[in-house]
C-alpha cells in the first residue's frame, strides 16, 4: 500500500512509476520539472527533485485531493493491489511515513492522511462492487 510501491499509473496523460512519483511531479509548477521528477530513479529521488523546484500555486490547498485521485488511479489500474487493499477489511490503516507528519501516523504524532485516504479508496472499491450505486 506504500505510495512508492512500483506500480505505474497513468494520470494527466503521463505514466508515472509510482503514486509517489506522480504526486511529486504534479506538485511542480513547470512541465520540464514534472517530467524530470516523474523520470527519477526512485520515489525518494523524485521527492528530492521536487523539493528543489517551484511548486504549483495553491498546491497546499489541493495536495490531499490530488493524492486521493492518485490512489484511486493506482487501485483502479492495478486490480491485484485493489484486492490487497480490500483484504484489510475494516481495519484502520496506519500509514507510517517518518518523513511527514501530515501523511503518516508517525507513532501517533502524525495526521495519517495517507491511511485515511486508503480507507476511503477501499470503501469506494467496496461500493462499486456492491451494486448499491450504478456506475
Amino acid at each position: 500500500m506504500r505510495h512508492d510501491y512500483p506500480a505505474p499509473i497513468t494520470v494527466a496523460d503521463a505514466v508515472h512509476p509510482s503514486a509517489a512519483h506522480a504526486y511529486w511531479a504534479l506538485s511542480a509548477a513547470e512541465p520540464d520539472d514534472r517530467r524530470a521528477i516523474s523520470a527519477a530513479g526512485s520515489a525518494a529521488a523524485a521527492r528530492t527533485l521536487a523539493g528543489g523546484v517551484a511548486r504549483r500555486e495553491g498546491w497546499e490547498g489541493v495536495r490531499t485531493a490530488v493524492m486521493t485521485s492518485l490512489l484511486r488511479a493506482k487501485y483502479d489500474q492495478h486490480p491485484g493491489l485493489a484486492e490487497i487493499l480490500l483484504a484489510t477489511g475494516d481495519a484502520t490503516v496506519i500509514y507510517d511515513d517518518m518523513d511527514s507528519e501530515y501523511w503518516g501516523d508517525n507513532t501517533g504524532r502524525g495526521r495519517n492522511w495517507s491511511g485515511r485516504l486508503l480507507e476511503l479508496v477501499r470503501s469506494e472499491l467496496r461500493l462499486r462492487r456492491s451494486g448499491i450505486l450504478a456506475e
